[in-house]
Formats: structure tokens, sequence, C-alpha cells
């Protein structure tokens, strides 16, 4: 392996420093602050858990304890999708059902000192795949399996310099989880191998964070691929719920066959704010802005879309939303506008790659719940409306969200990309920018913190862009010119 992993040393001395001059002077602090900070209010009490427990390490009355809390979640969701897939001249295929089912069990064990280990376990498999009616056999679908999901020590504490360090296979996430998300919503969902240390300022106000992950594709022989991170994230006690970051990502792989690498730095800065209107903060506007950049070399293979081997890479994004917030009692109402860009090529045959490439995007989120759009080559302009009612009778809370996309080819010499940054189907400006239009439906229920249901509905409109690039059109072809539904039910129990 090829990786340096450069954490311990300068990193933790840069870290560190500060968090001994503030410790120094903190009892300098003026007589001010002090009546401000008395003014605060304690946070509420925890609720009560029943899967945590203490155990004495002696039957002195101040022996240490070790506390174990053990948590765990089972879901299961039902999908229909019809048609099954937009990929371009397959056997017809009209539609696919399953139910999928995902159960995890795992253990935060905290040991008397600064050390900690979490270890979870996750089962994910779909309904009738076992081959057959035995324990543990393989899966047809190669989708399926039980896997460690995360198993690390942390502290919260190192040095006792007040830096938190996490080491292990854990979920990474930054910023909105639009360059690294665990996307949850996905049955195996999304955990990496690596180290993450972050150190607080300021009462919170600053906060240091570092990652360095190992990345690992088994469809692809690679020597060396790993990804760096730094972010510096604020949060301003004079703005409400705001915080501005700066991230900057290196991407590294030195593949074995030499026709597959790339290193590439993609950096970002986000700010999310809010503001209320009135006295009370009944009326809100709830604001979002961020702007990417990425630089560096990679091979044609490696980004994913055509072009020379070893070009430059030379890509933006951005995403921009407003949200009108509005409380009434235990209702809330919220609408919003988004835009979302990423670069399209303009000349797929230069030594440029100007096709914006998101390492872990949750394009789920973001791009329309029938997952048929990537942040690639992408304008993508939506309307959300969403209400929650608290506390509606026996349950927690009801919501119901809406939401409206339209999407556009960003460069019309592009493809037209898939949330997992693969070609669904190539384009020129022959054919319509549209790709077309989705619209979502979502209801959630939480009946209390230990159960919850969900169910939506997603239809996506097929554009021009679409039934211009089909090869098999009308009936008894495998509909890759039609609109598409996408309807799902869930039930999630965790505790």
């Amino acid at each position: 392996m090829k990786i340096k992993w450069m954490i311990p040393g300068l990193l933790i001395a840069l870290l560190a420093a500060p968090a001994m001059a503030e410790e120094t002077g903190g009892e300098s602090k003026s007589a001010e602050n002090t009546e401000t900070k008395a003014e605060i209010k304690p946070e509420p009490a925890k609720p009560y858990n029943p899967f945590e427990l203490e155990i004495p390490l002696s039957d002195a009355p101040d022996a240490d304890v070790i506390r174990l809390r053990f948590f765990g979640q089972h879901r299961t969701r039902y999908e229909l999708r019809a048609p099954a897939t937009y990929a371009a001249g397959l056997a017809d295929q009209t539609s696919v059902q399953n139910f999928n089912m995902r159960t995890r069990l795992g253990v935060d064990a905290q040991f008397p000192g600064s050390v900690n280990f979490l270890f979870e376990l996750q089962d994910v498999r779909l309904w009738g795949d076992e081959p057959r009616a035995a324990a543990n056999s393989v899966n047809t679908s190669g989708f399926e399996g039980l896997d460690v999901l995360q198993a690390y020590v942390y502290t919260k504490n190192l040095f006792d310099l007040g830096i938190e360090g996490y080491a292990g296979r854990q979920k990474f996430t930054v910023g909105n989880q639009r360059l690294i998300s665990t996307l949850e919503w996905a049955a195996p969902s999304r955990a990496w191998d690596g180290f993450r240390v972050q150190r607080s300022f300021f009462e919170k106000q600053l906060t240091f964070m570092a990652l360095a992950m190992l990345i690992n594709d088994l469809s692809r022989v690679q020597d060396d691929e790993w990804m760096l991170g730094f972010s510096v994230r604020w949060v301003p006690s004079f703005l409400k719920k705001s915080d501005l970051e700066l991230l900057l990502l290196y991407m590294n792989r030195d593949d074995a066959t030499g026709a597959n690498d790339g290193h590439v730095t993609t950096a970002s800065l986000r700010w999310n704010g809010w503001h209320g209107l009135n006295a009370d903060d009944s009326l809100a506007i709830a604001y979002t802005a961020e702007g990417i950049a990425q630089f560096g070399t990679a091979d044609t293979a490696y980004w994913g879309t055509p072009g020379k081997d070893n070009s430059n890479v030379k890509a933006f994004a951005a995403a921009v939303s407003v949200d009108l917030v509005v409380g009434l009692g235990d209702h809330t109402l919220s609408f919003g506008l988004e835009w979302d860009y990423a670069s399209g090529d303009s000349d797929p045959t230069d030594n440029d790659f100007q096709t914006f490439r998101s390492p872990f995007p949750f394009g789920h989120k973001y791009h329309g719940f029938a997952d048929q759009i990537g942040w690639r080559n992408l304008n993508d302009y939506s309307f959300v409306a969403k209400w929650t009612w608290k506390n509606p009778g026996p349950v927690d809370s009801l919501a119901v969200l809406l939401q409206a996309h339209n999407f556009q080819r960003e460069n019309d010499d592009d493809a037209w990309y898939n949330p997992g940054g693969g070609t669904i189907r190539t384009g020129t400006p022959n054919e319509s920018d549209l790709l077309g239009n989705e619209v979502d439906l979502v209801v959630s229920l939480k009946v209390n913190r230990w159960v919850a249901f969900e169910a939506g509905w997603a239809h996506f409109f097929a554009g021009r862009f679409v039934k211009q690039t089909a090869t098999m059109t009308g009936p008894g072809s495998d509909n890759e010119d039609s609109d598409m539904d996408f309807v799902w039910a869930q039930l999630t129990l965790k505790f």
C-alpha cells in the first residue's frame, strides 16, 4: 500500500495547541460572559433507555464502571418499479418488485478512561432469494449477506486534549451529505475503513476535522485507492441554526493496470442558514448554498466519461435552496425552492474532463425518489412542500412531503447519468436537454421512538431526451420511452 497516514504528529499538535491555550485562558473570562452563561437553560434529560446498563468493576461504592448501550434496527421495505430501467436495448422487462430487509444489532461500550469501542453487525437480503431452504446459503443476487457494518475504537478526549478520535470501520458524513453520504436509504448503506479526528473550540463554535479512508470496490483491481479530507466548520453564536464549512478532499487511485488512475482534489464551501422573521420564530427562512470545484488528473475509466487518459479534471457544481418555515402550534409547514447544478463536458474528445463527479453522493435525497438522476451534467430545478403534525393523538408525529423536479442536461454534448455516476444513455446536441420531470409524495408516521412507517410514490415523466434516445418503443417493447412509477412501503423498528 502506498498510503501515508499523516494524521498523528503534526495534526495532533495543530489541534492540541489551541486547546491548551484555551484551557490556560479559561479563568480570565469576563463577568459578562459568566452572566450570559448562567441564563442558558440546561438541556433536557435524555429519555430512559432500557437497553443501557452499567457494570461495576468492583464492590466499592465509587467503583469504575463499563457502560454498555445496545442498539439495533429492523427495516422491511416493499418496492415496485415500472418500467424496471431506462437502460436502452434491454429485453422486455416492464416492471420489478421485491421485499428487501435490513437487520442491525450493535453495542457501544464505554470503558473507564477515554477509550471506547463500537461494534455493529448488519444483515441485508431480498425475500425469496435463498436458493434452497438452508440457513446461511449463498444468495443468488449477490446483494445480501451478514457483515460488520461498523467496528471502531474511539475517544472523546484523546491525550486529555479535547480531541475526538475514531479508528476502524465507520460511517463518514460531511456537510449536507452531497459529497460523502452513508446512503441510509439503500439497504446495504455505506461504511469505510479509516481514521477521523476532530477538535472544537470556543464552546463548539469552531470545529476542525480530518479524515483518511480506504476505498475498495471489488468490480475493479487497484493497487492503492484512498481519500484524505480536512474541514473547518464555524457555527457563529450570533446566528441561530447557521453554520459555514470549508471542505477539502483528495481522492487517489493508482490502478494495477495503469489505465484506471485518478488524482483529484475537491474543494467545497457550504453555508447553511436559518433566520427567524418574528418574535417567537414561528415564521422563518431557511437556506443553504454550496459551491464545489474539482481539479487534478484522471483516466477515462476512473472518471466514467469519454476522453483521453491522464486528462485534466476541471469540473464544478453548486446547490442553492430557500425554504419558508411556518410554525402553527403542533403543525409546521415549509415551502422551498432548490437549484442543483453539476457541470458537463462540452468536448468528449479533448484532454479535459469537465463532468462533475461527486465521490459518494446522496442522490436519492436531492434528485428525486425514483433514483433516475445523478449529480453529473445536470440542472435540477425543484419545489418542495412539507407538513409535519406533532402529537396527533396516540402517535408522535405525522409528516407529508410533496416535491416536484425538472431535470435537464447541463451540456448537450454530454450524457445522462444515474445516482451512482454511471452512464444511462449517451447524448449529443441532436437530442433535447430535457431528461424529464418528477413528482414525489411521501407519508411518514412516527409511532414512537421505537416504531415508524413510511409510504411513498414517485412518478418520473420521461422527457424528450428519453424518447429520442430509446431504441425500442411501442407495445411489446421494454417501455424504455415511457413514464416510470416507483412505489414503496416501509416499516422500521429500532432501539
